[in-house]
């Protein structure tokens, strides 16, 4: 690429000298246009976040990105590079550089208060928290569907609600159950009676429905981009693991199994295995973001 640049300026050198005003000025445009593709260009979207958020990093280049002393390279995806980044909980206020080889830009992450949401469920179902082996058995399920992700995004718009009723649990509320805390709830609840259609809230790949312990009927469907939206509790599962769905297709019941205490939908979003805030995903497309 650079090799063009610099066959461009010795043609326009040549061009100039023969004395022809409008090639010359067709030329130097060229020049400037090849000039200005060769330069890198690297942005981040939301440029404001809050703990639990995604961000978008993208770039006209392929190009490895620094954010919290952690590396993350960017991934070919439609003509450019791209990685969505989670923000951890435990970010703290302030003004982060990204940066790769050539360029740095800012993030700025402002203070965010997560309210404590008190549980209390019976003896028999507290207990359920207990069983590591089958716990960690289903956590090997989900790690292996969340561990490959379509390169190009399956979605295009903003992402859905993907059921109607009441919204119980926000995201990021810390859970204390029977009066210990437990682990922050990283996902929303909504509430509704059981056999509420479930919808895809973007169009994507169901990459595991299977009944799990602690989640019940499950289904987990990757959008592309290592961007992954999970449901939980399903009285009925109507997908299997490899279909494609459409936006608004119903792939489920809303119900009441595994660790549930009502009929209830768990959603969450996740870029790899970290959950994220899906709200900013309901308000607009990520490749919208400002």
């Amino acid at each position: 690429m650079l090799q063009s640049v610099v066959n461009f300026v010795l043609f326009a050198a040549v061009a100039l000298g023969a004395g022809n005003s409008e090639l010359n000025r067709e030329v130097l445009a060229q020049v400037q246009r090849q000039v200005a593709q060769q330069q890198a260009v690297l942005t981040v979207t939301p440029a404001i976040a809050y703990p639990g958020d995604a961000v978008l990093v993208r770039s006209n280049r392929e190009t490895t990105v620094t954010l919290f002393e952690q590396t993350y390279p960017l991934q070919p995806s439609q003509g450019e590079y791209v990685r969505f980044i989670p923000i951890p909980f435990h970010a703290k206020p302030g003004t982060y550089p990204v940066t790769d080889q050539k360029n740095s830009v800012s993030l700025t992450i402002e203070a965010k208060h997560f309210p404590v949401d008190s549980l209390t469920v019976s003896n028999q179902l507290n207990s359920m928290r207990q069983d590591q082996a089958r716990i960690s058995a289903d956590q090997k399920k989900i790690d292996a569907a969340r561990s490959v992700s379509a390169p190009v995004p399956y979605f295009e718009g903003a992402f859905i609600q993907p059921a109607t009723g009441r919204l119980t649990t926000p995201f990021g509320y810390q859970r204390v159950v029977n009066g210990v805390p437990a682990n922050r709830h990283a996902a929303i609840d909504i509430a509704n009676k059981t056999g509420t259609p479930i919808l895809a809230s973007n169009h994507g790949k169901v990459v595991l429905a299977d009944s799990l312990y602690l989640t019940g009927n499950t289904i987990i469907i990757d959008h592309g981009l290592r961007l992954f939206s999970i449901y939980a509790h399903l009285s009925e599962l109507h997908v299997n693991a490899g279909e494609e769905v459409k936006q608004g297709q119903v792939i489920g019941l809303m119900g009441s199994t595994g660790f549930s205490t009502g009929p209830h939908l768990h959603y969450g979003m996740l870029i790899g295995n970290t959950y994220v805030n899906p709200q900013p995903f309901f308000e607009t497309s990520p490749f919208l973001w400002k």
